[in-house]
C-alpha cells in the first residue's frame, strides 16, 4: 500500500490581473525525499511557493497534509503547520547575534523572563545538527554568505519543520559551499524532512533530488524520479523544445578590432596582452578573484590602468571612463545588471535607448520613439514583458539581460564585453542569450565573453584566454580545449 503523501496540491490555480501565473498545478511530496520544482523564469515556481508558504491565496485547488485539506491564510499558519521557506533574499538582522536571529521570536522563557542562556543552546544545537560549523555568538555581520545562508536554515527548523522549500539556495554560492548544503540537505531527508528544492542549476538537481516537478507557462510539463531522466530530456520539458548543444560555426574574421598590450592595474591584475578579431568569441576563464572582471572594466574605462595599452583597429586610443568606450564602439553588460547595467526604476524603452543617447550625444529620444526601438527589440530577442511601462526591476533575470543586450545593440557597438552574461537565469533564456551571440558574431561584432560556465565558454569561445591569480597563463584553442585543461591553467596546474 502505498503511503499517503506528506502533501499534495491538487489542481493549484492562481491568476492575476492579465496573467494566469498557476493553472491547475498537481504536485506530491513525501517525507524524506527531495523534490526539484524545476522551470524556466515566469514559469510559476515563485507564485507556488508563495501559495505555499501561505504569503498568497490561491483562486481553487486544495492542499492536503497528511491527506487532510489545510487552508493557510498567513505565514504563521503554514510555519505553525511545519512549512518553512528559506528565499534568496536573506531576512536576517546583521548587528544581531546568530542565537538571536536563529530563536527570534522563539526565545524561551524562565518565570516570565526571556533565557538567553537556553536559547543560545538551543540555536547552537539546531547550527550542529545541520553541520554548521558556526559560533552562535558571533554577529550575523561577520559571517560570509553561505553562513548565512545556514543561518536560514537553522531558524527554519527552529519551528520543527516538516516541509522546507529552498528557493535558489546556490544561486550566491560555489565549490565547498554547495557541497556543505548538499550535506545539510541529506540530513534533512534522512530525518524525515520533505524538500522542495528549485534551481537553475540541472547538476545540482540530478546530485540532490530524488523526484522532479516541472512547470512551464504555470501549467505542469512533467515529473517523474530523477533516475529516469536525462539532462536534455528535463531540459526540453522545461523550454518545450531540444537545446543544441553543437559548437557554434566560426564567424572569426582577420581583421582585429581590439588589442590590449601590458595592461597593468596594481593589485588586480599585470601585463595582460590579446587580440580580438570581429566576429570571434574571445573566452576568458579563470577562478573568481583572478582579475576577469577587472580587466574588463579597465577596458570600458571604469577603473583606472597603470600601464599598457589599447587599440581599437589601427589607433591607440586612452579610454578614461564608460562614457568614451561607448563612443568608442565598446559596450559592457556587466556581471551585477541590476546595479550596474539598467535604471532599475524606469521601464524598458528608455533603457534600451540610453547607450546610443550617450555615443551620439543625442538629445533626449521622444517617449513614443523609445517606445518604438523597444518593441523592435522585444520581437527581435524574444523580450517578455506584460506592459511597456513595466519597471525592469520586476522583469525576470532573463528578461532584464535581454533588455541589456538590446541597449548595446542599438548603441551599435563593435566590441562587446560580456561578463557572466547567464550566470542567474533559466535554461530557455540562456539558450536564447546564446542565439544573440551568435547573431553578433555574424554580423561582425568582437565578443570578450567572460564565464565561470565552463561548458558555455567551450560551446561558445573560438579562443579561450584563461587567467590565474591576475596574470593571463594560457591562449586555448576553443575546438581543442577541455574543461579538465582550462580548469588545469586556472588553478595553477599547468603552464602556457
Amino acid at each position: 500500500m502505498t503511503p499517503t503523501p506528506l502533501l499534495e496540491l491538487r489542481s493549484i490555480t492562481k491568476s492575476y490581473p492579465g496573467v494566469r501565473a498557476l493553472d491547475g498545478v498537481d504536485i506530491d511530496l513525501r517525507a524524506g525525499e527531495v523534490l526539484a520544482l524545476v522551470g524556466e523564469n515566469g514559469a510559476g515556481k515563485s507564485t507556488l511557493i508563495k501559495v505555499l508558504s501561505g504569503a498568497e491565496q490561491p483562486d481553487s485547488g486544495e492542499i492536503r497534509l497528511d491527506g487532510d485539506v489545510v487552508v493557510l491564510p498567513a505565514p504563521a499558519d503554514a510555519a505553525r503547520l511545519g512549512i518553512a521557506t528559506v528565499y534568496q533574499e536573506f531576512n536576517l538582522f546583521p548587528a544581531l547575534t546568530v542565537a538571536e536571529n536563529v530563536m527570534f521570536g522563539r526565545v524561551p522563557r524562565r518565570y516570565g523572563i526571556l533565557h538567553w542562556g537556553r536559547a543560545r543552546a538551543d540555536a547552537q544545537a539546531i547550527l550542529d545538527r545541520i553541520g554548521a560549523a558556526i559560533d552562535a555568538d558571533r554577529k550575523v555581520a561577520e559571517l560570509s554568505v553561505a553562513e548565512q545562508q545556514m543561518v536560514e536554515i537553522a531558524k527554519a527548523l527552529v519551528r520543527q519543520v516538516r516541509i522546507l522549500i529552498l528557493d535558489e539556495p546556490t544561486a550566491v554560492l560555489g565549490g565547498h559551499d554547495v557541497e556543505q548544503l548538499a550535506v545539510i540537505v541529506e540530513r534533512l531527508r534522512q530525518s524525515g524532512v520533505g524538500v522542495i528544492f528549485i534551481s537553475h542549476r540541472l547538476d545540482e538537481v540530478f546530485g540532490l533530488a530524488d523526484r522532479y516537478a516541472v512547470l512551464k507557462d504555470g501549467r505542469p510539463a512533467g515529473n517523474g524520479h530523477v533516475a529516469d531522466i536525462d539532462h536534455d530530456g528535463l531540459v526540453a520539458k522545461m523550454v518545450g523544445r531540444e537545446i543544441s548543444h553543437e559548437r557554434r560555426p566560426s564567424s572569426a574574421r582577420d581583421n582585429e578590432l581590439l588589442r590590449v598590450e601590458g595592461l597593468t592595474r596594481h593589485g588586480a591584475f599585470r601585463d595582460v596582452t590579446f587580440s580580438l578579431r570581429a566576429g570571434e568569441v574571445l573566452g576568458v576563464a579563470g577562478l573568481r578573484g583572478a582579475g576577469r572582471t577587472e580587466v574588463a572594466r579597465a577596458i570600458f574605462g571604469a577603473d583606472p590602468i597603470d600601464a599598457g595599452t589599447v587599440r581599437l583597429g589601427d589607433d591607440e586610443v586612452h579610454i578614461d571612463s564608460p562614457g568614451a568606450a561607448i563612443r568608442r564602439g565598446i559596450g559592457l553588460v556587466p556581471e551585477e545588471r541590476k546595479t550596474q547595467g539598467l535604471l532599475v526604476n524606469l521601464p524598458t524603452p528608455p533603457n534600451v535607448s540610453l547607450a546610443r543617447q550617450t555615443k551620439c550625444r543625442a538629445r533626449l529620444a521622444s517617449p513614443a520613439a523609445e517606445r518604438e526601438v523597444a518593441r523592435d527589440y522585444m520581437a527581435q530577442l524574444r523580450i517578455r514583458i506584460p506592459r511597456l511601462d513595466q519597471p525592469t526591476v520586476q522583469l525576470s533575470g532573463g528578461n532584464q539581460q535581454k533588455v541589456v543586450l538590446a541597449k548595446w545593440l542599438e548603441a551599435g557597438v563593435s566590441v562587446l564585453i560580456l561578463d557572466e552574461p547567464t550566470r542567474g537565469i533559466d535554461i530557455g533564456a540562456k539558450a536564447e542569450v546564446y542565439e544573440t551571440i551568435r547573431s553578433l558574431c555574424a554580423d561582425g561584432i568582437g565578443v570578450l565573453l567572460i564565464s565561470s560556465d565552463l561548458p558555455e565558454l567551450l560551446t561558445l569561445s573560438d579562443r579561450i584566454l584563461v587567467m590565474c591569480q591576475g596574470r593571463l597563463v594560457a591562449e586555448l584553442d576553443g575546438d581543442t580545449a577541455t574543461e579538465e585543461l582550462v580548469m588545469s591553467h586556472a588553478v595553477g596546474g599547468a603552464h602556457a
